[in-house]
């Protein structure tokens, strides 16, 4: 992860950190430090699957014990800015799971 994360597309980054949560698994720091920047590097270039898929992966981690990043606010400042009539039905289930994970467990 730490050799290939400088590389990584939207996609890429979005596509691991929504695994890995899926999963129930965690990545060692130095790995989760690594995804984290490329998520930064690369937020500019999501489409709303990107963005949905990354809040909820990383509040996954959140509930697991893992901090969330930085880049989390920025992250939900674009998912507020989605033109939601253009968003596909998942990516809509998507946020608002996001937005229940958050109250209830994160912030709760």
């Amino acid at each position: 992860m730490v050799r290939v994360a400088p590389r990584m597309n939207p996609q890429e980054a979005s596509n691991i950190i929504y695994s890995y949560a899926k999963l129930g698994r965690l990545l060692g720091a130095e790995a989760w430090a690594a995804l984290e920047a490329a998520v930064v590097r690369v937020a500019h270039n999501m489409n709303a699957q990107d963005v949905a898929n990354n809040l909820w992966g990383f509040l996954v981690a959140a509930t697991q014990g893992v901090p969330l990043p930085p880049c989390y606010p920025s992250m939900w400042q674009a998912a507020c800015g989605l033109n939601v009539g253009r968003l596909k039905k998942v990516d809509l289930c998507n946020l608002f799971h996001v937005h229940l994970i958050y109250t209830e467990l994160v912030d709760g």
